[in-house]
């Protein structure tokens, strides 16, 4: 995992913690406001390589594998979305001690978003990338993981699926490194961690789209604090009017639709991602 990262850069640190009861992985670096970054069902703090250091420059960023994903415990638990709003909560007040900006992709904004509704006190600022719980639809590749028949496949995954469900998250799939694929099938080989992914899939998901949705479109009216919205406009997981529709619920909330950009803007557009980021920061 350590070669994924800017090993040489002397302000990256890799740590553990047990937070919640359960033993878990994150990196850290920089000085300053608490910047908390989060991945979503199935993903761990690798989808945030490229932000890491360069947010850094004006803020100490926290990027955590939660339980479940990367080189954390994996319970034996739901992993509702809910569950995961509490477990980043309990970081906050275990690791960061300080209330802090949480960047929340896919599942895991919408964890964010929880989190921030639950505990307005522990939450200065809230980014949603490509957030699941803002509408029904999802992608119907995630619908159909959620029958029983697909464990054996999804348990058993290769390389070279790997690369392909990378490569479906983004626009462009040259932006997947052969780099990228290996520390992320690494982390899908970990004992426990594909069968952790079909529990939060299918805790969350059916084949008729997203669980309790409403209810969290319910939770995000009642946000106070300011809200960053980024997606990208070519998303095939999660589509692009979620956005807009969660920007009309929030008419204080900034929105920025990447063009030619798919699921995961931090990863397929750093740059503008960081300098989007780096402003609503400042």
């Amino acid at each position: 995992m350590r070669g994924a990262f800017c090993s040489d850069v002397p302000a990256l640190e890799e740590r553990y913690a047990v937070v919640a009861g359960y033993r878990t992985h994150y990196v850290v670096a920089g000085a300053g406001e608490p910047v908390l970054l989060v991945h979503g069902i199935g993903g761990s703090l690798l989808t945030f390589q490229r932000n890491i250091v360069p947010l850094a420059r004006q803020a100490r960023v926290y990027a955590l594998d939660l339980p479940g994903h990367g080189l954390s415990d994996v319970p034996d638990v739901a992993y509702r979305a809910e569950e995961g709003g509490a477990f980043i909560l309990a970081f906050i007040e275990e690791v960061c001690h300080a209330p802090a900006t949480l960047v929340g992709v896919s599942a895991g904004g919408l964890m964010c978003l929880l989190a921030a509704s639950e505990r307005p006190d522990l939450v200065r600022r809230l980014v949603l990338v490509s957030s699941a719980g803002l509408g029904r639809d999802i992608g119907w590749e995630l619908r159909l993981l959620t029958l029983p028949l697909l464990d054996r496949f999804v348990e058993n995954a290769t390389p070279e699926q790997a690369r392909s469900a990378l490569e479906h998250q983004v626009y462009d799939p040259a932006t997947i490194t052969p780099e990228f694929v290996r520390a992320v099938y690494a982390t899908w080989q970990r004992p426990g961690t594909r069968r952790a992914f079909l529990r939060g899939l299918r805790s969350n998901v059916t084949l008729f789209g997203v669980r309790r949705w409403r209810a969290h479109m319910r939770r995000l009216s009642r946000l106070a604090m300011p809200v960053l919205i980024v997606w990208g406009a070519q998303d095939r997981y999660i589509p692009v009017r979620h956005a807009y529709r969660a920007a009309r619920f929030l008419a204080q909330a900034r929105l920025h639709v990447l063009d030619r950009c798919g699921h995961m803007p931090p990863y397929e557009r750093p740059a503008e991602f960081n300098r989007i980021l780096a402003d609503f920061l400042g």
